[in-house]
């Protein structure tokens, strides 16, 4: 029987990064602020105009990816006004997103 795959596993190095914005925004907000903040800072980094073109291109792509779906979080989080339970609130936010024909949720 295989274990079960904890939340943090891999991340010892960013833990505490990525468990400080979990406390300052939640869970899922926070995984991605730390995840967005990786990316900007590997943008950022001195070399980084040396790296190919399809590496600059996937890591500003996925970048762009992250902040969008932030976005959303935080969306959903000020339309439900509710912190406790962000999944729910992000699941209406892209249903009400589809039913005004904003594309598939």
């Amino acid at each position: 029987m295989s274990n079960p795959i904890l939340p943090n596993d891999g991340l010892e190095p960013i833990e505490p990064m990525v468990e400080y914005y979990a406390r300052e925004m939640g869970q899922l907000a926070g995984r991605l602020m730390a995840a967005l903040s990786l990316l900007t800072d590997l943008e950022d980094a001195y070399g980084w105009r040396e790296q190919s073109q399809q590496a600059r291109e996937t890591v500003h792509y996925s970048r762009l990816l992250v902040a969008s779906v932030l976005r959303i979080v935080a969306a959903a989080q000020a339309d439900q006004d509710d912190e406790t339970d962000l999944g729910k609130a992000i699941d209406a936010y892209l249903q009400q997103i589809a039913s005004k024909g904003g594309g598939a949720a």
